[in-house]
């Protein structure tokens, strides 16, 4: 059995311990690397002015599937944000001014949250289209999800939007996941912006649905960490990367507290990825690590969520079971 001991080092450390321009080829799920979407006008900027006849603005890319996040920041607190369909003219969108979910797909509904939003606020839209929901965020915080369906929209697309709700001239900065987001995204989503291709974790690819490695969801072939992309002996602190079919990752954070966790081989190297690509200042700031036979209670599944800045070392000792 083989061990080997991680240290937080800074970027630069980790760089010769970890190997850098290795990890450099690990995915994550907070910045995509597609094609840039845009509003109508080729910016993730845009302004509505009522005086000129504007009353909405919608991305240039629409999705019929997938879980997916984006951002937008507002000048004005009469701003509608949310999503709209293929003819631009049915939509269901958060409203700062009153707190309240508004939208049109059969008529004017208003669903109340009593908690609306500021200037400089940002808005988090998380539309899950393989389960029919969206839920909005406020500075982070999640305000629940709408009771009218994305699929209600009219087609089968649906598109980013965003409205006035005043008379002013109003602005909208958004950020569809080409660059890191202001707040976490949530488990189980991809940026915007994201193709879900094999260059960025899709839904049989990611882990743990962004950040969990599982049975089902651990990084396959074209994401998982092989021969060619694995440090040898020479990146990591003298010794080499396990070579066993699994390994005991004990995480020592900086109040003195380990905490151990028994893993497979593709369960480590997506936990290492993880801390290598976050340490770049990539990537989710927390990772969700299954408890597999620690997993004690009347429960399907546990996991246990180990912060970033929290780590101070972290210790793999390899074993097979062949």
């Amino acid at each position: 059995m083989k061990n080997i001991i991680f240290k937080k080092l800074g970027t630069m450390m980790l760089a010769l311990l970890i190997g850098a321009s290795v990890f450099s080829l690990f995915p994550t799920v907070t910045k995509a690397e597609t094609t840039n979407v845009t509003w109508t006008n080729g910016s993730t900027t845009t302004t509505i002015d009522r005086e000129k006849g504007e009353t909405r603005d919608r991305a240039t890319v629409g999705k019929t599937n997938g879980k997916w996040y984006w951002e937008v920041k507002v000048n004005n607190v009469a701003s509608f944000v949310g999503i709209t369909g293929e003819s631009d003219k049915q939509y269901q969108a958060f409203y700062g001014a009153s707190g309240e979910i508004w939208n049109n797909i059969k008529s004017p509904v208003k669903l109340a949250y009593n908690y609306g939003f500021g200037v400089g606020y940002v808005i988090g839209i998380a539309l899950d289209l393989d389960n029919d929901k969206i839920v909005w965020y406020v500075n982070g915080v999640s305000r629940g999800a709408n009771s009218i369906k994305p699929s209600e929209l009219d087609g089968t697309q649906i598109f980013p939007v965003v409205l006035s709700g005043t008379g002013q001239k109003i602005g909208f900065e958004a950020n569809f996941g080409a660059s890191d987001f202001k707040y976490p995204i949530p488990e189980g989503f991809l940026p915007y912006q994201d193709s879900g291709t094999s260059t960025t974790p899709d839904s049989s690819t990611t882990p743990g649905s962004s950040t969990t490695p599982g049975s089902s969801t651990t990084p396959g072939s074209s994401t998982t960490p092989g021969s060619s992309t694995t440090p040898g002996s020479s990146d990591t602190d003298g010794a080499s990367q396990p070579t066993g079919d699994r390994a005991i990752l004990t995480v020592t954070m900086d109040n003195g507290f380990d905490k151990e966790f028994d893993l497979s081989k593709k369960e480590l190297n997506a936990f290492i990825a993880w801390y290598d690509a976050k340490d770049t200042g990539r990537g989710a700031s927390f990772f969700a690590i299954d408890k597999h036979n620690n997993n004690k209670g009347p429960f399907s599944n546990r996991k246990d969520y180990v912060i970033f800045n929290k780590i101070l070392t972290f210790e793999v000792s390899e074993y097979s079971t062949k």
